[in-house]
């Protein structure tokens, strides 16, 4: 016999019909009744009555019933509605126990006691105001207002709502109701109009993901329009959103601070060229106690001048070597040590020889990697401690760094969790854990510029300035004034801490320069040229400075440094 789609669709019909009425998609509890009362204020508020008339089909705590206050409307604007819960009750003015969550744009009532389980029929009144709900045109003003909502986890039986308007009487009323999933337009209902409300039946059982919806529009001028101010002040939500003042304050306790205890003290108003690094005790700094000064921190370049330092007073010799490749040639670099540490080197200085060669007369630069990383910590320990003893810092930089670090990290766990536990369900998931975060940001940013130079320390570093001004933007009349044959070797180590050895090599063109005796390449210098010759030492600095901070992987080393798209009301609910 042939099947056909007309004698096999009322079967399937008749199996769903049977299917939902048996136990296959039975529910915790059914809803007999879901009465709701709205009362519009001349204010634009609405106070909500809903009364459920609620059977479990088995033992349940209650129920939970969720209000939206945020939606999209049909132009995709997002518009706030701000709901108080007034009360929960059984019905009777008996109280019940509640308990009210923020989830996202989901106001949660939870209804019930964890303790006690409930059964059988049961009644709950939920009164609640609401703000921002009413939609004004040219010509009427309206509420658009889902009722029961279409997210019930339960079958609705029946549904009412009488609305009444406060105020004078409407000469006109436009009315409409609407049934079924959402964005349906099923009409199975009617209303009863009055003067000043009117009454909403539905005329149909509501399956879960079926809601009822309303409208009702009156005469311009019986409510009054918030004002723009109440509307910035709904839009900013200040009930749920005065967490964000917390990091202003942390703002501003922390540039408090900065200015108080983290800026460096004032010395003079301008920079002065200088011709020379700065002394201390008629001894030069070294080139990473100049870098140091200048960024309160040791970098790569700050270890690679040092070496290049120790390579120009007779420490180091630093030899180029080639190797052959299939393709192509490598180069490694060979620091080889000339004579031992003396007491004309500072602590970081004769550190720094230690933890390269040891007892050995010479090691290659790649011989480095994945090593020389572990000796940092003690190296900026050496060179702080310098810096101290010269009385250019009070405190360890690097220290006051990771205080506020371990401050910021404590700010941003504490307020989260401070939030979460004690007004989480007032403001939801995600504005306590987004409060903490920006709350820990201000001390984060400015942790880097919270060590503080001292006195000394502060004209020390305007002195770097204008040495700087001067190695960056030397004139060749004035190095030939000078006339020192080996200037650009003597000041090249300090070019690089400062990261002007571009513009310092640059300005020695036409200017006789004696060639370097402390490098060696296999091509032999030739003619000396400083900028040639600082193109080609690119690649000795870079090796260099890789060799000194790389690290295995995972080693954790590394420098700090409505209408017609949605109404309001809605929601859904379950039980518990």
């Amino acid at each position: 016999m042939r099947l056909t789609f007309r004698k096999i669709f009322p079967a399937l019909c008749l199996c769903l019909n049977l299917c939902l009425s048996s136990g296959a998609f039975a529910q915790d509890f059914t809803i007999n009744d879901f009465a709701s009362s709205i009362s519009i204020k001349k204010d634009s508020s609405l106070t909500v009555k809903e009364t459920l008339s609620v059977e479990f089909h088995r033992p349940r705590h209650g129920i939970y019933r969720d209000i939206p206050c945020r939606y999209q409307d049909s132009y995709g604007s997002s518009i706030t509605t701000p709901i108080d819960i007034i009360s929960v009750t059984d019905g009777s003015d008996g109280n019940v126990k509640f308990r009210i969550s923020r989830t996202g744009n989901i106001i949660r009532v939870r209804i019930g006691d964890a303790k006690h389980y409930v059964s059988g029929l049961q009644r709950y009144e939920i009164t609640y105001r609401v703000q921002n709900a009413i939609l004004f045109f040219d010509d009427h003003d309206e509420l658009y207002w889902n009722v029961t909502g279409n997210d019930w986890n339960a079958p609705i039986k029946k549904s009412r709502c009488l609305l009444s308007l406060e105020g004078e009487k409407t000469k006109q009323f436009w009315a409409s109701c609407y049934t079924g999933r959402k964005g349906s337009q099923e009409s199975t209902c009617r209303y009863i109009p009055g003067d000043n409300f009117i009454e909403f039946i539905s005329q149909k059982n509501f399956l879960p993901g079926e809601g009822f919806t309303i409208a009702y529009g009156w005469d311009k001028g019986i409510v009054s329009p918030p004002s723009p101010f109440r509307k910035l002040i709904w839009m900013m939500n200040p009930a749920q959103n005065w967490v964000f003042i917390l990091p202003l304050v942390s703002c501003i306790i922390m540039t408090t601070l900065w200015v108080r205890i983290g800026r460096d003290p004032k010395v003079r108003e301008s920079v002065t060229v200088m011709y020379s690094p700065p002394q201390f005790d008629t001894r030069p700094l070294s080139p990473a106690e100049v870098g140091a000064m200048v960024d309160e921190n040791l970098d790569p370049r700050d270890i690679t001048a040092t070496i290049v330092g120790l390579a120009i007073r007779g420490y180091i010799k630093i030899e180029e070597t080639k190797k052959e490749g299939l393709i192509l040639d490598s180069t490694d670099y060979y620091l080889k040590k000339l004579k031992e540490t003396d007491a004309s080197l500072s602590p970081f200085e004769r550190q720094l020889m230690q933890d390269i060669f040891g007892s050995l007369p010479g090691k290659m630069v790649s011989e480095m990697k994945n090593t020389f990383y572990k000796n940092i910590l003690s190296l900026k320990s050496s060179l702080y401690g310098g810096l101290i003893q010269k009385k250019y810092f009070t405190t360890n930089p690097d220290n006051v760094r990771k205080r506020y670090l371990v401050i910021a990290g404590a700010l941003v766990v504490g307020t989260i969790v401070l939030l979460s536990s004690l007004l989480g369900d007032r403001l939801g998931d995600i504005r306590p854990f987004l409060a903490g975060i920006l709350t820990g940001l201000p001390v984060l940013g400015l942790a880097k510029h919270m060590p503080a130079k001292t006195r000394a320390g502060a004209a020390v570093y305007q002195h770097i300035l204008g040495f700087q001004e001067f190695l960056n933007r030397a004139e060749k009349d004035q190095l030939e004034r000078m006339k020192d044959q080996n200037l650009f070797s003597k000041f090249f180590p300090y070019a690089l801490a400062l990261n002007v050895a571009d513009n310092w090599a640059k300005a020695f063109e036409g200017i006789y320069q004696e060639p370097p005796d402390w490098y060696v390449s296999p091509a032999g210098m030739g003619r000396f040229n400083p900028v040639n010759f600082n193109r080609s030492f690119h690649s000795a600095v870079s090796d260099m400075s890789t060799a000194a901070y790389s690290a295995p992987r995972g080693s954790g080393a590394g420098s700090s440094g409505s209408f017609g798209g949605g109404s309001s009301g809605g929601g859904g609910g379950g039980s518990w």
